[in-house]
């Protein structure tokens, strides 16, 4: 072994990392009147405090991680291990209405005899005693044929005061106990679960790298202080300031610029027509010539397309888009009033000069979101499209006509 296998870091050390990423997720699904433990029960503990502040529910963690992850076995040591302490536990644990026991593993669960029974333990808990009490006398029938310098089982203590523990005390513990098992990426269900929050897919990587290092932050200066590591939900959400972490990633401006790359970026087709839309009629009406109604066309596909990008990507929500084109009508509104106001009923070739003024300045009219200002085809698309539906048009009388 070289110098820099022997400072390496040991791979078990993954274990404990493992294990604060399990309680960072748990962390982002707690609610409120509930508190998450670290080393405190168990490797992790979650209780949640009824109306009169006992506890109404208790479970307790034990998180499992292995580099190598395979499949759980009858001769797991994390899996007897695990029991052996929850059973040391049980007299220390405070009063709760309800007490459960989980096993958070990396492992796949296999089909083997002792784990196929703990898939549904409630259904099967003399077979589960009967299991243990064999796997004791097969384990130590073959500790009994070693020779003394032979190593020994490291399986055999747990496995032996397991099974000399009394009934009530294993079914206490088998009745309330459950199999977690994920071997998907701990990093994965964290980005998952503040997705869930809103999050935008931009802002994901940084959003999770700032909660992971509040929550370290917070975990040093407990230990520290000689505190234990037991979080409320006001705790994370207020004084490790996890509200203002998710406010500052939904307050990210939305990249509207990019639209302007996907405009011209769009190959259109040889033959490209808008016949039968609204905007195309309203705009032949008033002179427009074929070339710029395709144009505009493009341009109310393309931002339909983008916004609904935005959506999906969670930068840009429905009320928002709702809100920018309420803002556009009001814009339209002001141009179509001032456009129209001196126009003469039978003049016709004053009401077309009208009409074209209305749709020349409303075109020339930049949107802005928040206090972003779209690009002028952006916003060009958005107003070509409230003319399809049609809730705005050029002429003065535009809705008696379409």
């Amino acid at each position: 072994m070289n110098h820099s296998d022997k400072i390496a870091a040991d791979k078990t050390s993954l274990g404990f990392e493992f294990q604060d990423l399990v309680y960072i997720e748990k962390l982002i699904e707690l609610r409120p009147g509930q508190t998450l433990g670290l080393e405190v029960h168990d490797d992790i503990h979650i209780e949640t405090a009824a109306n009169d502040a006992s506890i109404e529910n208790f479970l307790l963690v034990q998180v499992k991680h292995s580099v190598d992850s395979g499949n759980i076995t009858d001769r797991d040591i994390d899996l007897w291990k695990t029991i052996y302490n929850w059973l040391k536990l049980v007299p220390s644990l405070p009063s709760s209405r309800t007490l459960r026991f989980q096993l958070y593993t990396n492992k796949s669960i296999n089909n083997q005899a002792f784990v196929s029974l703990l898939k549904a333990p409630l259904h099967n808990i003399q077979a589960i005693l009967d299991h243990i009490r064999k796997t004791n006398q097969e384990i130590s029938a073959a500790e009994s044929k070693k020779k003394p310098d032979d190593s020994p089982n490291p399986l055999a203590k747990y496995v032996q005061s397991i099974s000399q523990a009394h009934d009530e005390e294993l079914k206490f513990i088998f009745e309330r106990f459950e199999f977690y098992s994920d071997n998907s990426s701990i990093i994965s269900r964290i980005s998952s679960a503040l997705r869930q929050l809103s999050i935008p897919t931009s802002r994901l990587e940084d959003t999770r790298k700032h909660v992971i290092g509040a929550f370290k932050e917070s975990k040093f200066s407990r230990i520290i202080a000689g505190e234990k590591v037991a979080i409320t939900f006001d705790d994370f959400r207020i004084a490790m300031g996890f509200d203002r972490i998710i406010r500052s990633a939904r307050a990210e401006p939305t990249d509207f610029e990019q639209f302007v790359d996907i405009y011209y970026s769009y190959q259109r087709p040889d033959r490209l027509s808008f016949i039968n839309s609204k905007f195309h009629d309203q705009l032949k009406d008033i002179g427009i010539s074929d070339n710029e109604i395709v144009d505009r066309g493009v341009e109310m596909m393309l931002a339909e397309q983008f916004m609904e990008s935005l959506q999906k990507a969670g930068s840009f929500s429905a009320t928002e888009n709702s809100r920018l084109e309420n803002k556009a009508f009001t814009e339209w509104k002001l141009l179509h009033n001032q456009s129209h106001r001196n126009a003469i009923d039978g003049d016709e070739a004053a009401h077309q000069k009208a009409s074209l003024g209305c749709y020349d300045q409303t075109m020339r009219n930049p949107l802005k979101a928040g206090n972003i200002e779209l690009p002028s085809n952006l916003s060009c698309g958005k107003y070509i499209k409230l003319s399809d539906i049609p809730r705005i048009g050029w002429r003065k009388n535009w809705q008696n006509r379409f």
